[in-house]
């Protein structure tokens, strides 16, 4: 799932070990309270990274293995058709908003999230010519964005909070990380997308460039973790457990930057860890369902059948499935999931 997960791309430099290593035959078994959680390695995730350095799932009798993915793609495509083509391959994955419900519709509504694990608007940007400074000033102009992303209803909640539609602009569909040297040489006026590369285009262009805005204001991408239902059938209380286990990551992690700035280091030899530093500020951890869950995914819905990307109607009942999250939190489940 893809949040798009091509934040990854310039944000975490791995090791080619870490990246193609597979975990050993052992610790694949499937055997009692035994989980294989996918994951890219970005720092959406740290309630994930600390609840692995730190031990939560291991207090709460769970032995977990982290697959790594270089690519949520990749982690999407094997969780889905299983290793060799044995379904099944993979019990937990994790991933952006638009990415899980293109997954949910593609596999027949047998997905489900369990829980938010973060959402954060600040972490996208708006970057434009220093010429550029209200959003009026974007009619008539060519922007980039990548389509089909999150990144892309960030342009569309923008331009409509601005009274404008995607009329009134040029869309370039292009890769995030060569935005910010199309927009230096002048191939394109703006970009909306997430972070590191606003904060690159700034160094290479300077003050030709500035940020015009960023999400926080308009809409929240998320990372989410969910599961196959036939999963979640057999086991419901090793689900509750992990996200348990989770929230006491969450909680570390709020509290202990350099920790987590250290595992990016050690667990994904990370050279530099600013942009980890960056996102670290930005992540609103949840590790829950509440309203505004509810509500953000019920604009997204509008917003995918508006673009032609519903194959099926959004059904937030079979989208989420709130129970493990229930057991475990109940706190943090909205009445919205529970009627």
């Amino acid at each position: 799932m893809m949040r798009s997960i091509g934040r990854l791309t310039g944000i975490v430099a791995l090791s080619v070990a870490a990246l193609l290593a597979w975990p050993a035959p052992a610790a694949l078994a499937q055997a009692a309270n035994s989980v294989l959680l996918f994951s890219p390695p970005i720092p959406l995730g740290d309630s994930i990274w600390m609840a692995q350095k730190k031990g939560y799932f291991k207090d709460e009798k769970l032995d977990v293995t982290i697959k790594w993915w270089s690519s949520g793609t990749a982690a999407m495509q094997t969780f889905q058709s299983g290793k060799d083509g044995q379904r099944g391959f993979g019990d937990f994955n994790t991933g952006g908003d638009l990415p899980a419900v293109n997954f949910w519709q593609a596999t027949n509504g047998e997905f489900a999230v369990i829980a938010a694990i973060e959402r954060d608007g600040d972490g996208y940007n708006v970057i434009a010519k220093s010429a550029i400074k209200t959003a009026q000033d974007l009619k008539g102009r060519t922007i980039a964005t990548r389509t089909g992303s999150t990144a892309a209803w960030f342009v569309s909640e923008y331009l409509k909070m601005n009274k404008m539609s995607e009329k009134d602009v040029t869309i370039k569909n292009l890769e995030p990380q060569i935005m910010p040297s199309a927009l230096d040489r002048g191939d394109i006026d703006a970009f909306f997308i997430w972070e590191p590369y606003g904060s690159q285009s700034l160094k290479i262009s300077g003050d030709r460039v500035h940020r015009l805005s960023n999400g926080g204001s308009y809409f929240s991408g998320y990372y989410l973790i969910g599961t196959w239902k036939w999963y979640l059938r057999d086991n419901m209380d090793a689900t509750a457990r992990l996200l348990k286990a989770l929230d006491k990551g969450r909680v570390f992690a709020e509290a202990n930057k350099q920790e987590v700035l250290d595992f990016a280091r050690t667990e994904f030899s990370m050279q530099d860890v600013d942009p980890v530093a960056t996102q670290w500020g930005f992540n609103k951890r949840v590790i829950g369902l509440d309203k505004t869950v509810w509500d953000d995914f019920q604009r997204l819905a509008v917003w995918m059948k508006e673009q032609g990307l519903a194959t099926r109607e959004f059904d937030p009942k079979s989208f989420f499935d709130p129970r493990p999250l229930q057991a475990a939190l109940p706190g943090r489940v909205a009445p919205e999931f529970l009627k």
